[in-house]
């Protein structure tokens, strides 16, 4: 049985399964979820993206990791917010109950 259930959006859309119903995700997956949306919503993202100073991106990601460890699921203290390429940025962490998550802040959400 699981904890959290949401539904699977992709590109700002539900995904459907083969019988095009809403597909779902769990847990671990929701929560990871949750926090990369939670994130485009304060428009947070677009900062660390449109800004090339080190000062203001120092600042965008601290802000983003209050934010997530905001998030009661969050083990505090293990949030990390990387970019891993130009312009594709990452947030990592570990949830109390279900192990680490690691999604990307920008891309295909």
């Amino acid at each position: 049985m699981s904890t959290y259930i949401d539904l699977h959006i992709s590109n700002g859309d539900v995904v459907l399964d083969a019988g095009l119903n809403p597909s779902y995700l769990t847990d671990r997956a929701a929560i990871a979820q949750d926090i990369v949306h939670a994130i485009l919503d304060t428009g947070l993202a677009h900062l660390l993206i449109s800004d090339r100073g080190t000062g203001v991106t120092a600042d965008t990601q601290v802000k983003l990791k209050l934010l997530v460890e905001d998030d009661l699921r969050i083990m505090p203290g293990t949030v990390r917010i990387e970019q891993v390429a130009s312009g594709q940025w990452w947030v990592f962490a570990d949830t109390i109950e279900f192990g680490p998550i690691a999604n990307p802040i920008t891309g295909d959400l």
